[in-house]
């Protein structure tokens, strides 16, 4: 029968047998360890030992080991004679160690710094134009080859981006390769002080549509190209600047937002490219600068304002704009970012407090406090066009914000975040694949990609560095802004473009692959 141990039986391997033990030996022994012991209380307990795992052990020593001490698998004695030690002598509890949780990422987390591309702006430019300020850049929804970004000083400009080089190239970008060609959507006889203020490709990538104004002067117009430059529309004047751009659900319509022509109140323009049609919805009584206006489609011909206290939709009906359901919301809410989901039929708002609200097609609210401080961005996981949600199922919308956290919620079914990441800066951007798979943040000067549902550690990242072109040259007495940032994914998620307004003369393209 196996030995008894303090854990229960022992189970020995078969061993070489253990000379018999002599009585006179062992008495000595004993005699031996009890002038040790009595010599330890005279001079103090002798240094700790350390157990074999690097820990130290609270308990007494063990007594030094007798050479005629017999050995059970090499199990220390403790001087009573037990192969285990009893459990006033055991050391603290270690946790044991199982490998890694389901669901934790245990890869190596990508530096994409290698695989940057940066893209000069100023290229092309007149040698008055070296300060070009990067305001938005969108890659194509369904060729991820082209990537368009728009700015200060005539820029506004669609690049055809290849992973490989251009044969016959002699001209090498920042890191070796060949820089792409591009198109410019700006006609050639257009001031260089031309500001480029909004840019928005089409839903179906057919075709992109922005918005440019004058420096000395307080027009504005919309311009809608393809995607070779072709010219499919041009309405103007407009009252500058234009300050939102938005293609309705079914790219018929673009809504603007731009001061009323007398500088007091705002006004909101629905466009049909198409008829060159322009309808039009003044509001005199709000003050853009004070209250900036963020807005959704919600259908081909309905969209929903939000600022401020104001959360009210419109439609587009016999070329009028009709204002139609009024959302009741509480007073000082300070609204400023609205999203829309068609699968689910659910609006996002958020506030610059840190709320974030979910309203059904009734007009019913939930409320949660997302957020220490201002929602910086609201975005809902894309989903394939083929998907069709039941009524209970899982809707992810994902926030961020000043306080450097971002969340991915179930919006119905607001209890708790499904998961959380938090970066070391204030997030000024967020963006989702394509696929919804990964999920990106940025703030000034850090871009983390994560893959959602596994947020423990993120999967790359970017740090910005000191290459040209990423410092804007400002006074000594400037004060640094930075309040445009772009961060776009490519139709493939494979690319992803970052950029910040006040970093001049370039901005990056990432590559990522996804694992």
């Amino acid at each position: 029968m196996p030995a008894a141990g303090f854990f229960g039986p022992l189970t020995v391997p078969q061993r070489p047998a253990v000379p018999a033990i002599d009585e006179d030996e062992l008495e000595n022994a004993r005699k031996r360890q009890a002038e040790e012991d009595q010599h330890e209380q005279q001079n103090g307990p002798a240094k700790r030992a350390k157990l074999s795992n690097g820990i130290e052990n609270d308990s007494e020593p063990p007594p030094p080991k007798s050479p005629m001490a017999m050995d059970v698998d090499e199990e220390p004695q403790n001087g009573n004679g037990n192969a285990y030690p009893s459990p006033e002598q055991l050391p603290s509890p270690v946790a044991p160690t199982f490998g890694p949780e389901k669901g934790i990422q245990v890869d190596k987390v990508s530096d994409l710094t290698a695989e940057t591309t940066f893209l000069d702006l100023s290229d092309g430019l007149s040698s008055s134009s070296r300060n070009t300020v990067l305001l938005h850049c969108e890659f194509n929804p369904y060729d991820p080859t082209l990537l368009a970004a728009a700015g200060t000083d005539a820029l506004a400009r669609m690049w055809t981006l290849s992973r490989t080089p251009v044969p016959g190239s002699d001209v090498k970008m920042e890191n070796g390769s060949p820089p792409p060609p591009y198109i410019n959507l700006l006609d050639a006889n257009l001031p260089s002080n031309t500001t480029t203020t909004c840019l928005a490709w089409a839903s179906d990538g057919s075709c992109i549509a922005f918005a440019t104004e004058g420096i000395t002067n307080d027009s504005a117009r919309v311009q809608v190209k393809g995607v070779d430059g072709t010219l499919f529309a041009s309405l103007e004047p407009f009252c500058a600047p234009i300050v939102l751009l938005r293609w309705n659900l079914s790219n018929s319509l673009i809504l603007t937002i731009s001061p009323q022509a007398d500088g007091v109140g705002t006004l909101v323009s629905v466009i049909c490219p198409r008829t060159h049609q322009v309808a039009q919805h003044p509001m005199p009584n709000h003050d853009p600068e004070k209250q900036p206006l963020d807005a959704a489609w919600i259908s081909a011909d309905e969209f929903v304002l939000c600022g401020g206290e104001l959360l009210q939709a419109f439609q587009c009906t016999d070329g009028n704009i009709v204002p139609t359901r009024k959302y009741e919301t509480r007073d000082s809410h300070a609204l400023c970012k609205i999203a829309y989901d068609a699968p689910s039929k659910l609006l996002a708002t958020a506030t610059d407090t840190g709320m974030v609200e979910i309203w059904d097609q009734h007009g019913e609210m939930q409320s949660f406090n997302a957020h220490q401080g201002a929602v910086t961005a609201l975005i809902w996981q894309p989903l394939p066009a083929s998907i069709v949600l039941d009524d209970g199922a899982e809707r992810l919308l994902a926030s961020a914000g000043d306080d450097g956290a971002i969340s991915i919620w179930n919006a119905r079914s607001l209890a708790k975040s499904k998961c959380s990441m938090t970066m070391d800066l204030g997030v000024v951007a967020l963006a989702f694949t394509p696929d919804g798979a990964f999920i990106s943040g940025a703030t000034n000067d850090r871009v983390l990609i994560w893959k959602v549902g596994e947020a423990n550690v993120p999967r790359a990242s970017w740090t910005r560095g000191s290459e040209p072109g990423w410092q804007t040259p400002k006074s000594t007495d400037s004060e640094l802004v930075e309040d445009q940032h772009c961060l776009c994914w490519d139709a493939d998620g494979h690319k992803l473009a970052y950029g910040v307004n006040s970093l001049v003369g370039q901005f990056c393209v990432l590559e990522f692959v996804q694992y």
